[in-house]
């Protein structure tokens, strides 16, 4: 009986130690990671520099592709990081007697250097800089003869906070700015500026791999869920 109870005790000392022992190693700025991504992008029937003189309406939906992202820590407060994501299109293109459907391709990516501040082992506030890129590209629909091609480059600058909620629970939040932000409403470029917002959550099931998910609101929107290993 004294085992049984020996036992018992064991297995509820290891239920409770199990977040602590998936406990994330760092502040989370030495990483890869990459997943699944969906997005929006808006307002692409404004623009004449991206659609060119088609006649005729255009419509673009929402659809998915894939991202990858990493960063390596430096010095005791600084870091480089870079990003990439590719994602498709749903594109419409409408007459007054039809309908056709097509898509095309959206690639974003930027790299730079970052600054991250400890506040306590909870809070940590972070500043990145960076080199921003947007691209459209390999518009298809059948019938037509598009000219949706369209790439730029331009500087950004983000200005976060990382909260460690729980032993083994990240929340993200921050607000960033860049030159390459979406669809250029007039003028001669095909994209202008925008302020994007976003915040991201991870969930540590070892301590070095994390579950992430994050939401990113702009005139480009996604959403994104994949995997990250710290080192």
């Amino acid at each position: 009986m004294f085992q049984y109870h020996r036992m018992i005790v064991g297995m509820i000392a290891v239920s409770l130690a199990g977040p602590a022992m998936a406990q994330a190693e760092d502040s989370g700025f030495t990483y890869l990671e990459g997943g699944i991504v969906g997005g929006f992008v808006n307002d692409i029937e404004t623009s004449g520099v991206v659609t060119g003189n088609t006649p005729f309406d255009l419509e673009s939906d929402a659809d998915g592709g894939g991202f990858i992202g990493g960063a390596w820590q430096f010095a005791a407060q600084m870091h480089l990081f870079g990003e990439y994501a590719a994602l498709g299109q749903e594109l419409e293109i409408r007459s007054a007697t039809s309908t056709v459907s097509g898509e095309y391709d959206v690639e974003r990516w930027r790299i730079g250097v970052g600054y991250q501040y400890p506040m306590s082992d909870m809070l940590t506030y972070f500043g990145r800089l960076s080199l921003d890129q947007l691209e459209f590209k390999d518009a298809r629909a059948a019938g037509f003869n598009l000219d949706i091609d369209a790439d730029d480059s331009g500087i950004g600058a983000e200005l976060g906070a990382l909260w460690q909620t729980t032993p083994t629970l990240q929340l993200q939040g921050y607000a960033r700015y860049t030159s390459v932000g979406g669809i250029a409403s007039s003028g001669s470029d095909p994209f202008e500026s925008d302020v994007l917002v976003g915040v991201n959550g991870r969930w540590y099931v070892l301590p070095t791999i994390a579950l992430v998910t994050g939401y990113e609101y702009g005139k480009i929107t996604t959403l994104n869920l994949g995997v990250r290993l710290s080192f």
